[in-house]
């Protein structure tokens, strides 16, 4: 699934936290069909685009036009107009929240008056995208829209603190951690690294050598590691086959996994897997 919107407000709640989100949205590589859209009025839309790749994002929101470096934060005010500019695929992840929450939201500390923020992409705000996503493909498993409501809320804030937090750093370290937490989130991608480094504004060999001031391995095994990480939790979390494994992460050959596999957990995935079931 590279898309979904769904209206989450009536699906059953256990838990009392009282930030419940009303919609969600995501989007991977996915070309927005509607350009022209509008907030319903009693709702606030917040809207997260992951799109390291691009430089800036040029849209009217709220009915202003904005351009904000990517990755960003944008806020679609209740009742607000928005059109996209840009005919490119997106990386995008939005919830909506109940317009009478503003005011919470502002007595937190979390609806600064703004149309949009650009922020630096952490470990962390990569780690929680990727579990909106996962909770997503299980909306109706019990409980799910509880995490959900804790994910957005953990999400929103963590991109709003980042931010108002950050402090002057080395343009090309955020640039470069940038490009690893990218590398996180399309890890079932295959991977151009000469490509990724030409398009984040690096030289192929200024690229390396930066990545090796901040990385104890190089950029292929990173992704590698990545992948056999990706790996070992679908081995605990699904009944996928070994095989639909290797091809879901993009690993190159099922014999190369196996040793890597085997060299990282001191055990084959088949073992691994039953050793999380006892």
């Amino acid at each position: 699934m590279d898309w979904l919107n769904y209206q989450i407000e009536k699906l059953p709640r256990v838990g009392n936290f009282p930030y419940r989100v009303k919609m969600l949205y995501f989007s991977r590589q996915h070309t927005v069909n509607t350009k022209h859209g509008r907030t319903p009025d009693d709702m606030l839309e917040i809207s997260i685009r992951l799109e390291p790749r691009e430089a800036t994002c040029r849209d009217i929101i709220n009915g202003k036009p904005i351009c904000a470096n990517f990755p960003n934060l944008v806020w679609k005010k209740p009742g607000g107009e928005h059109r996209f500019l840009i005919d490119k695929p997106r990386d995008a992840i939005s919830f909506g929240y109940p317009a009478e929450f503003i005011g919470d939201l502002r007595h937190l500390g979390l609806y600064p008056d703004l149309d949009a923020v650009s922020f630096t992409m952490t470990p962390e705000i990569g780690r929680l995208a990727n579990e909106y996503r996962r909770l997503c493909h299980q909306l109706y498993t019990p409980g799910v829209a509880d995490q959900l409501d804790w994910i957005c809320f953990l999400l929103y804030r963590e991109i709003l603190y980042s931010n108002l937090l950050k402090t002057k750093s080395n343009d090309d370290v955020e640039r470069i951690r940038n490009i690893s937490v990218w590398m996180q989130l399309h890890i079932s991608d295959a991977i151009d690294l000469d490509e990724l480094s030409i398009s984040n504004g690096f030289s192929r060999t200024s690229f390396y050598r930066k990545w090796k001031h901040i990385f104890q391995v190089s950029p292929a095994q990173y992704v590698l590691d990545m992948k056999i990480e990706a790996a070992a939790r679908l081995l605990q979390e699904t009944t996928m086959s070994i095989n639909d494994i290797v091809q879901e992460v993009n690993y190159s050959g099922t014999t190369a996994f196996h040793k890597r596999f085997t060299q990282k957990y001191g055990m084959t995935p088949s073992q691994f897997r039953k050793s999380r079931e006892m």
